[in-house]
C-alpha cells in the first residue's frame, strides 16, 4: 500500500543510509575566501558525512583568531554539558593563521596551547600548501611573490583577485604534499629555527578530516 498522503517515508526503508557525524570541528580562520572555502572543499572530499567542519572566516589577526577559537571552544562546552549526544562532547577547534606580518605570533601560539585550541600555520602563507602539491619550495619566500608563482603553476588561481584554490585544480598529491612539509618543519629544527619561512603544518587539520572520515 503506498504512504498515505502527507506521511512522511523512512529514508532507511528505502535503502538510503546516512552516515552519522563522529566529530565536530571548528576552524578559525584568518582568511575570508583561501582557507575556509579550501576546507570546505577537504570536507566534503574527505569526510564522508562523518565530520562536522565549521569554517569562520576574515575572524582577524592571529590573537584575535585565537581569542575567537576560545570562545567557540566555551561555547561548544556548554552544549556538551547539557547534551546527552556523544557527538557534541567530541569536537576540536582549530586556529588557522598566517604569518605575513603580523605581530605577537609568539604570544597567539602561547594563548592557543594554554586554552587547548589546536593551531594550523603557515609562514608566509596558506598557499604554502597547495604549492607543496605541486612543487617542493625550499627557499625562503615572501607571501606575495609565493601567491604569483601559484598563480603560474594553477592559472585558475587569481593571486590579485579571491585568492581561492579548488581542491579539485590540484595534483592528487597529498601524501607527497605532506612529506615536503615534514621535511621543511624538521629542517628548521635541525638549525634551531622551527617553523621558519617556509613552513607550514596545516596537514594536521586535513589529516584530522581524513582520520574521522574513514568509514
Amino acid at each position: 500500500m503506498p504512504p498515505r498522503k502527507g506521511k512522511r517515508v523512512s529514508l532507511a526503508r528505502k535503502g538510503k543510509v546516512q552516515n552519522k557525524v563522529k566529530i565536530k570541528l571548528v576552524a578559525v580562520c584568518e582568511g575570508q575566501n583561501t582557507e575556509p572555502d579550501f576546507i570546505d572543499d577537504f570536507r566534503l572530499a574527505k569526510g564522508n558525512g562523518l565530520v562536522d567542519v565549521r569554517a569562520i572566516r576574515a575572524a582577524g589577526v592571529p590573537l584575535t583568531i585565537v581569542d575567537k577559537a576560545i570562545a567557540e571552544k566555551k561555547a561548544l562546552a556548554k552544549v556538551a554539558r547539557r547534551s546527552a549526544d556523544p557527538i557534541d562532547r567530541n569536537f576540536e577547534v582549530w586556529a588557522v593563521f598566517d604569518r605575513d606580518e603580523h605581530p605577537h605570533i609568539p604570544a597567539a601560539f602561547d594563548k592557543a596551547y594554554a586554552n587547548g585550541i589546536k593551531i594550523a600555520y603557515s609562514n608566509p602563507c596558506f598557499e604554502l600548501w597547495p604549492m607543496l602539491h605541486i612543487r617542493n619550495q625550499g627557499a625562503e619566500i615572501h607571501r606575495h611573490d609565493l601567491q604569483r608563482a601559484l598563480a603560474i603553476e594553477l592559472p585558475c588561481y587569481d593571486a590579485d583577485g579571491a585568492k581561492v584554490v579548488k581542491l579539485a585544480d590540484l595534483p592528487n598529491n597529498y601524501d607527497e604534499a605532506k612529506r615536503r612539509a615534514e621535511a621543511l618543519g624538521r629542517r628548521h629544527e635541525e638549525v634551531g629555527a622551527p617553523k621558519a619561512n617556509p613552513y607550514t603544518d596545516v596537514y594536521n587539520l586535513f589529516d584530522a578530516i581524513i582520520e574521522n572520515g574513514k568509514k
